[in-house]
């Protein structure tokens, strides 16, 4: 019999044994620590390393095109011409000036905008909306943001969107207010 009435096996002292466990202990401890390093060099690696390009994922969207340049187009707002029911837009850098912007060819756009006012009525609130309508077709809302409260802008408003050449897209404030032409701009990227 071994102390405190427990028994050993035959033809060991207690003293073996318990030093026999604690071997084992000891090698179960450092296995435990070398599987949790191995575990935090993992979890460090997968968040220093750039897993996006190699695992693929349901939120990525990869756009395929002949061009691999993508292509930009900024608006901004018509200066003196606010007095109509529809804004008028400007190409950058060009003299043209119409209340719709066409789109030019078929693509995956990145339709991007904000519209600020430049004063308001207190307690009124404005929608800004984005139609598009393609050709022979009816118009439909792509984006819709609103001005509310005390706030003067949408903020940065911005949606991806199949577009169709001869699209017209028009964007309208209701109510007409007047708006900030440095503060208010329009943007589309082809992919």
């Amino acid at each position: 019999m071994c102390e405190s009435g427990k028994q050993c096996y035959e033809g060991e002292s207690c003293v073996a044994r318990v030093d026999q466990l604690k071997k084992h202990i000891w090698a179960l401890m450092i296995w435990v620590s070398i599987l949790s390093l191995g575990l935090g060099v993992s979890i460090t690696l997968h968040f220093i390393s750039d897993q996006r390009l190699s695992t693929p994922s349901l939120y990525y969207f990869h756009f395929q095109t002949d061009d691999t340049r993508s292509q930009l187009s900024t608006y901004i707002l018509a200066k003196d011409k606010q007095n109509t029911t529809h804004l008028v837009w400007q190409r950058k850098n060009d003299e043209k000036e119409d209340t719709v912007i066409r789109i030019e060819e078929d693509g995956n756009y990145f339709l991007f905008l904000k519209v600020t006012l430049q004063s308001r009525k207190q307690g009124e609130n404005y929608t800004v909306t984005v139609q598009k309508q393609p050709e022979g077709n009816s118009a439909s809302d792509i984006i819709v943001g609103h001005i509310n409260g005390t706030e003067y802008s949408t903020g940065f408003m911005g949606i991806g969107v199949y577009l169709t050449e001869n699209t017209r897209l028009n964007i309208t404030c209701s109510p007409l207010q007047k708006l900030d032409v440095h503060n208010t701009y329009l943007g589309l990227i082809k992919f």
